[in-house]
Parts: structure tokens; C-alpha cells; sequence
């Protein structure tokens, strides 16, 4: 086995490298999972957006009862009547949602055309418009009561509007599993899992080879006693125990930083997470022997990695949501690996039961997947029977007995 101590001797001189990308995982992990703990809660809150009211027009039970119902909804915030103020709270964003009450507006309720209400709002922002259809129900429902009563009463009608617009209907929520869905930190560490997966494989896997295709040590292999074949079994050997190693390390350090929310995950929804991370380990592994037929030296060595890397992730949706991407890139991803790893652990953290229909979606991912790491190892060993032969297979590092 001097082929696979070699393997892990020169894996040994490179762990500086190799833990310093892991750090930084792991703290691109622990703000994950600060974020993912502030932004998740299982219990619906309704937003409260900050607003504020100026009438010009004169205190009636309409605009009492209309502040009453605005409060309850939202925070006020006090501003005076000063154009110079009201501009500095909204660039500021002090506020968002602005409502001028014009003079005459209620007296003008019944006629043909009424004085409209002067409003602003955030642009591009669900407060603002919430807020404001809060204020069209209200005035709505007053204006109609106005006009189809000729002597209407006005507290009167401001009460049963009042009453009608805090009406509420009972909401049910059902939990069809056991336990408590993904967590989204646990979720986003794992989105971005095959960036460092990639990068870490690619360097330990092209650095093990680089060591193996230098011209002098080869000729000196290719004259040992020891067959091709077992040198290569060792080589694979050495790989593939260094790429689940730090599969292990991965996975022992999410289940660390997520313990609170992976103790009540039902137990088979990890597994799958756990096993959909293994696949993307195993296309890892054969990108990365792929790679390595093609780089010479170290400066080949870290742009392979990372180009690798950043390209199939970004373009694969592990940094970019699937859901925001257009259909040309769409298309295009769908030619990648990490687009089917992505897709399949949203198949898993949405899962709902565990019945062959709702398995189907993910065993087919996974499927993709697996389908894409024997597709890749095909092209390995193509290319590595062309190169074999030919006099480049020697490469053209210089060595200290070149002339």
C-alpha cells in the first residue's frame, strides 16, 4: 500500500490549503444560520408597516374610527404638515405609507366626483400598498353607506363599518408530519454545499495525480515491479478516502451547528439531505479525476478549482434561487449537475409524506444525478486512453536532470 500512503502524505502537505476553505465554509455557515434563526418562525405574524395621517379636513367619527382601525394595523407615526418634513421621513424611510386627507373630502362623500385622497407610498413594497388598501376599504365601504341613505348617521355607519373590517374568519393549520419542516439555515448550508464540495475534491484529487504525473516519477512507475492496475486502485483508493473523510467532517459540522432544529426533523428526511450531499460527493470526485488529466502545474491546479466551482454553482442554483432565473438560464442549467442536486433537496425539504408518489420527484433527481457522475467517468476514461498513448502523457514539466 505504498501507492495509497503516498496519497494521503501528500494530502497531509496541502491540509493547511484545504482547512483554510473550510473555515471559511463554516463561518459562511454560521451567518447562514444566524440569518436562517432571525428570518424563520413557524408562527404567522401579521406585519404592522408604519404609516402616518395628516387631515386637513375636519375631526368627524369617520377619521377617529379610521385611526382606530389604521392602529391596529400598523404603528403611527406623528409628522407635521411641512412639506420639508414629510420629505425628510420618506427619504429617511421613517414612514411608509403617507395619507393627506384633503379639506372637503368627507363633505364631498355623496357627490359625482368626490375629492380624491392624496397618498404615498413606498414604491416597490408590500407596506405601503397594504396600508393602503386598509384605507380604500374603509373609505370604500363609507362612501357607499353615503350614498344609498339619504340622512345617514354617521357614528352609526363608522361603527358597523368598523365592526365589518375587524371581522376575522378562523384559520386551521394542519401539520401532515411529525415533526418540525427544515430549518432554513439547515437548508442554505446544504444549497451551498457543492461549491466546497467541488473545491476541496478538485484540489486534493488534482493534487494527488499532479505528484503521480511529474515525467521522472512516472517513468520511474511505469519501470517498478508494481502493475498498473494496482497503482491505480491505490490512487482511487487514496481519493475516494480523502473525498468521504471530509464528507464526514461536513456533515458532522452541520448536525453540530444545527442540532437545535435537526433533533426534531424526522429522521428520513436527514437521511436524504445526507444521501442527496454523498451523490454530489461522488460527481465531485469523477469532475475532479476528469480535471486532473487536463492540469500541469499548481496555477492550473487552483483556477481549475475554481472556475469548476463557482461556475457550476452559480449557473447550477446553489448562490442564485432557481426561482428568479429566466428561462434562457433555466434551460441552460438544466444541463448541470448541481441544478438536479438543488431540485432534489427542495423535493426533500417540501416532502409531505413518504409514499412512492412523494418520493418519485426525488429518487429521480437523484437519479439525474448519478446519471451525470457515470457520464463523466466515461469521458475520464476516454480521454485518458487518448492521452496514454500519445507522447503528452509525459507532460512537459521540467524536471532538475533536464538538458
Amino acid at each position: 500500500m505504498r501507492v495509497f500512503k503516498a496519497c494521503l502524505l501528500v494530502i497531509r502537505r496541502r491540509m493547511v490549503m484545504f482547512a483554510t476553505y473550510f473555515i471559511i465554509f463554516i463561518g459562511v455557515s454560521i451567518m447562514l444560520s444566524q440569518i436562517g434563526r432571525q428570518s424563520y418562525s413557524s408562527v404567522f405574524e401579521e406585519s404592522r408597516p408604519t404609516f402616518t395621517v395628516i387631515n386637513r379636513d375636519k375631526e368627524t367619527t369617520y377619521t377617529e374610527k379610521m385611526m382606530d382601525f389604521l392602529k391596529e394595523h400598523g404603528t403611527y407615526v406623528p409628522l407635521e404638515d411641512d412639506l420639508e418634513v414629510i420629505q425628510d421621513a420618506r427619504f429617511n424611510e421613517a414612514v411608509s405609507y403617507i395619507l393627506i386627507i384633503p379639506e372637503g373630502f368627507q363633505d364631498a362623500l355623496k357627490d359625482e366626483k368626490p375629492v380624491r385622497l392624496l397618498e404615498n407610498k413606498t414604491q416597490d413594497s408590500a407596506s405601503g400598498y397594504q396600508m393602503s388598501s386598509y384605507v380604500n376599504q374603509y373609505w370604500g365601504y363609507i362612501q357607499t353607506r353615503e350614498k344609498i341613505e339619504e340622512n345617514p348617521d354617521r357614528e352609526k355607519i363608522a361603527d358597523e363599518v368598523s365592526e365589518l373590517l375587524n371581522s376575522s374568519v378562523s384559520v386551521e393549520k394542519r401539520q401532515y408530519l411529525k415533526t418540525q419542516p427544515v430549518s432554513e439555515g439547515f437548508k442554505a448550508q446544504y444549497q451551498v454545499a457543492p461549491y466546497i464540495i467541488l473545491v476541496i475534491c478538485v484540489l486534493c484529487i488534482t493534487s494527488i495525480f499532479l505528484s503521480f504525473q511529474r515525467p521522472d516519477i512516472r517513468m520511474r512507475n511505469l519501470c517498478a515491479p508494481l502493475k498498473p492496475f494496482t497503482r491505480l486502485w491505490q490512487m482511487g483508493l487514496g481519493c475516494a478516502c480523502v473525498g468521504i473523510v471530509f464528507w464526514i467532517i461536513l456533515t458532522v459540522a452541520g448536525l453540530f451547528l444545527y442540532y437545535d432544529s435537526v433533533k426534531d426533523m424526522d429522521i428520513r428526511i436527514t437521511g436524504l439531505i445526507l444521501l442527496n450531499s454523498f451523490i454530489m460527493l461522488l460527481l465531485a470526485m469523477a469532475v475532479s479525476v476528469l480535471a486532473s488529466l487536463f492540469v500541469r502545474d499548481t496555477n492550473m491546479q487552483n483556477a481549475a478549482a475554481n472556475i469548476l466551482a463557482l461556475g457550476l454553482s452559480f449557473l447550477g442554483g446553489a448562490f442564485v434561487p432557481i426561482s428568479i432565473m429566466g428561462d434562457g438560464v433555466l434551460k441552460f442549467a438544466r444541463c448541470l449537475p448541481v441544478y438536479w442536486y438543488e431540485e432534489c433537496l427542495d423535493e426533500i425539504s417540501g416532502l409531505t409524506g413518504f409514499g412512492m408518489e412523494n418520493l418519485l420527484p426525488v429518487w429521480k433527481c437523484m437519479g439525474i444525478l448519478l446519471g451525470f457522475t457515470i457520464a463523466v467517468l466515461c469521458v475520464t476514461l476516454a480521454v485518458n486512453k487518448q492521452k496514454s498513448g500519445a507522447e503528452e502523457s509525459f507532460g512537459t514539466t521540467k524536471t532538475e536532470i533536464e538538458m
